[in-house]
């Protein structure tokens, strides 16, 4: 019995000798990888749009429109072939220059201008445009294109005092005898009297009143 006992220890012992001790090993490899993560791309999108929002370039832009000078050497220009085809008693000539007249004038848009006073140039814009087309339309009676002319001189004058004469060198003529003696004015390129009232009739009657 004794003998039975003695192996059964010895037993015990060799087998607790020889038992793997695996535990240290087994609760490393269980535990789980660990990787740092890079962070530096997110943070710097992050700090370049904190609100997220898509920047737009044209956002902070100031629309800035450019204004244009009065076109008054144009209309004066059209002007004075009105006249002229007065002085020689030509209506059909001075219909053509009153309708190119009345187109320049009717293309002028005001609100592209620069001037001071737009209302008023606005007012003497359409002044001015109505007294061309009745001229423009009235070839078979020059006395009506002469009483519209009177009145268009007196807008492009006007139009003058606000705008300037565009650096040309015009005289203001005055003819004492025109509408029954009230006397009537135009405008002039050259110093020499030429009377688009009176015509041929009376070419020269009349004086320069001033220059402008």
């Amino acid at each position: 019995m004794k003998n039975i006992i003695t192996v059964l220890l010895v037993g015990a012992t060799l087998y607790s000798c020889t038992k793997p001790e695996n535990k240290g090993s087994e609760n490393k490899s269980a535990e789980p990888e660990i990787k740092n993560v890079n962070k530096t791309d997110s943070v710097v999108a992050s700090n370049q749009n904190p609100e997220g929002k898509e920047e737009n370039p044209e956002e902070n832009k100031k629309e800035t429109v450019e204004l244009s000078a009065f076109p008054i050497q144009q209309v004066i220009k059209a002007y004075l072939p009105l006249k002229n085809a007065l002085t020689q008693d030509d209506s059909e000539k001075a219909s053509d220059a009153a309708k190119t007249l009345f187109s320049i004038l009717k293309r002028i848009d005001i609100s592209q201008i620069n001037v001071k006073n737009s209302s008023e140039v606005r007012d003497i814009l359409e002044s001015a445009s109505e007294n061309a087309e009745h001229i423009g339309e009235n070839s078979s009676d020059i006395g009506h294109q002469r009483e519209h002319l009177l009145s268009l001189s007196n807008d492009i004058t006007d139009l003058i005092g606000e705008v300037g004469n565009g650096g040309l060198k015009l005289y203001q003529d005055f003819c004492p005898m025109y509408n029954n003696g009230k006397g009537g004015t135009w405008i002039s390129e050259t110093k020499e009297i030429v009377n688009p009232y009176e015509g041929t009739k009376m070419l020269n009657c009349g004086s320069v009143k001033k220059v402008l």
